[in-house]
């Protein structure tokens, strides 16, 4: 998705389309990291929450950070204008 992403901006992306594709990939890097959050904690347990306080605090900033993203709401825009645009991804 980045490099599609980094691709269009090379080509001159600019508009209406330019901003579905910033939302396209705000909500696929929100996916993974949330997935990769999810996944570490799983592996590593509270121990670094709670023993390694810069651990906890880069984990805490990065979850403030991925919330930026409005999650469905924002999915749910992309979803409207993919569809006024006659795209169709699914």
């Amino acid at each position: 998705m980045l490099l599609e992403a980094a691709s269009a901006v090379d080509a001159g992306v600019s508009g209406r389309p330019s901003a579905v594709l910033a939302r396209r990939v705000r909500t696929v890097v929100a996916d993974a990291v949330e997935e990769v959050q999810r996944r570490c904690a799983r592996a590593l347990g509270p121990g670094p929450l709670t023993t390694d306080e810069a651990f906890a605090r880069r984990v805490a900033d990065l979850g403030l950070y991925v919330r930026q993203h409005h999650a469905e709401r924002d999915e749910a825009s992309l979803g409207r204008d993919l569809l006024a645009a006659g795209e169709r991804p699914w």
